[in-house]
């Protein structure tokens, strides 16, 4: 739905919420468009969709939160001053800063912590497995030991994992009086948490109307620094031309989700009104193959794939430049992350990887892909590059809903998509992409090799840092040899925001595993 009537930015019932007029934000007031039919929640138990949990991350206080040092995500304290680990890595036990408040003026205490990731793992809603399966948490895992004090009893995670998981939108604390008080027959105040908020962190969720605008405004009561944008408003701008329009008229400071071609406008010429941001993403984008299928039984076909694509035009002319080229599962900034990218277009030596393998014709194959523009672009390139080495593919779109029900049941010879990345650590990739086991990526295409599963499985429960990477290493390079998988680039995200906006390269750095309002100001 279009908007209109651009210069009004919304009127409150709230009278802490000012009035915004075209091209007159606030020195305190930051007013960003986005389409903001993804949001569904703001409970940090049940939220789990991008956009929505950068919004959360600025509600709610963790024990742990996650900071960009030298370009990797780095565990630092929230509500938790200090913490320790037993030697077996499963128990930890976390001190709470002293004077903590929460919204309301209710004091912080491990009773809400407890109480706090207790209903997450009750309630099971899309992120609970965060708790359960990766750290092996159960209701009785996490006890309080006092008002400051409390334990959380894990599978043994290592530490990296376990303080990311907790700095995850699920981990944020709610305020337990609060949130009883609004319980709905033992719903937990589920209803009630779906548009409000009760934490400690530094913003409040003060309104959402929905499809028209989203309001929060600064915590009183924020244990930390004053932050120097009172009030956030986001409002729904469904069409990135009229998101754009309005960045370059001034009656927005940040547009969210403009085009490509508008963030290569906004590169390539300079504008005095308006600039571009941009930050590794948190999502790989991949071609891969059903090793089940015919040709793709054999490693030296897989491997003349990887050869035949030309990662430069993909990144260059599909993305306009806005995409790292990265070959391997790990993201950058993840543990264990080293670069390697082994594969460059090599015609005739994916030629001879056919002939070898006894495909000296080649074949002919299906790739299906989503009605993503970007998707269908990247498949024609592919397919051209198979042409080249005598692989004759034919595209299917297909809606998403159905190109992933089949693919979940290993029904597509090649495909080419997306992963997005639960938590900053390369267990959350290791083992989607090399552990069939866990019946994600690997297992839909059919790459049930039990060497590099257990290697997955090996670095999932090493506590030893310098271990666990070595493993990694070693596991990057058994994949890119034998893998299914020929991974095309890490997208690079970017926004379109206005020249006054200051710090917003470091509240977005690593967006949206790390995201802080608080750096942003004018």
């Amino acid at each position: 739905m279009k908007r209109k009537g651009m210069g009004l930015v919304g009127l409150f019932l709230f009278m802490a919420i000012p009035l915004v007029m075209a091209g007159n934000i606030p020195k305190d007031t930051l007013v960003m468009a986005m389409n903001t039919e993804i949001f569904k929640t703001f409970d940090p138990g049940v939220c789990f969709e991008v956009e929505p949990s950068a919004f959360v991350k600025n509600i709610y206080a963790n024990l742990v939160t996650l900071d960009i040092k030298d370009g990797a995500f780095t565990p630092v304290g929230d509500l938790a001053e200090k913490w320790e680990q037993s030697a077996d890595g499963k128990l930890w036990t976390f001190y709470l800063k002293k004077g903590v408040k929460f919204a309301n003026g209710d004091p912080v205490k491990a009773s809400d912590v407890e109480y706090s990731y207790k209903r997450a793992v009750k309630l099971n809603k899309s992120p609970a497995w965060l708790f359960t399966d990766t750290l092996g948490l159960t209701e009785d895992s996490i006890k309080a030991v006092n008002d400051t004090t409390v334990t959380i009893t894990t599978n043994g995670a290592p530490a990296n994992v376990v303080l990311s998981v907790l700095a995850a939108n699920i981990g944020g604390v709610l305020n337990e009086k609060e949130v009883k008080a609004h319980e709905t027959n033992g719903d937990m105040g589920l209803a009630w948490l779906t548009d409000h908020s009760a934490g400690a962190g530094p913003y409040v969720l003060k309104e959402w109307k929905r499809k028209t605008q989203i309001a929060l405004t600064v915590n009183k009561n924020y244990y930390g620094d004053t932050p120097a944008i009172k009030t956030i408003l986001l409002r729904d701008m469904p069409e990135a031309s009229d998101r754009y329009l309005s960045l370059k008229k001034g009656d927005v400071d940040v547009a969210y989700q403009i085009t490509v071609e508008e963030a290569a406008g906004l590169r390539d010429n300079k504008d005095e009104s308006v600039q571009l941001f941009t930050t590794p993403g948190q999502t790989l984008e991949y071609v891969a193959m059903n090793a089940s299928w015919g040709p793709f039984k054999d490693a030296r076909v897989r491997q003349a794939v990887k050869y035949a694509i030309d990662y430069d035009a993909i990144i260059n002319k599909v993305r306009e430049g806005f995409a790292i080229k990265n070959q391997q599962f790990l993201a950058i900034g993840y543990f264990g992350y080293k670069e390697s990218n082994p594969f460059t277009r090599d015609v005739a030596k994916a030629k001879k990887l056919l002939a070898d393998a006894g495909y000296p014709n080649g074949f002919e194959v299906e790739i299906v892909t989503n009605e993503s523009e970007i998707r269908r672009a990247e498949a024609v390139v592919v397919q051209s590059n198979l042409a080249d080495i005598g692989i004759k593919s034919n595209i299917i779109i297909m809606q998403a809903a159905q190109m992933y029900d089949k693919y979940r049941n290993q029904g597509l010879q090649m495909i080419v998509a997306g992963w997005g990345i639960d938590y900053p650590d390369a267990d959350a990739l290791a083992k989607p992409f090399a552990d069939y086991t866990v019946k994600q990526l690997a297992w839909r295409n059919a790459w049930l090799d039990d060497k590099a599963a257990s290697m997955a499985s090996a670095a999932g429960k090493e506590i030893n840092e310098k271990k666990r990477a070595q493993i990694y290493y070693d596991l990057v390079k058994y994949w890119q040899d034998n893998g299914p998988f020929a991974m095309m680039y890490q997208p690079i995200e970017f926004w379109g925001i206005g020249n006054d906006i200051k710090g917003f390269d470091k509240a977005f750095d690593g967006y949206n595993v790390h995201c802080d309002f608080t750096l942003i100001s004018k």
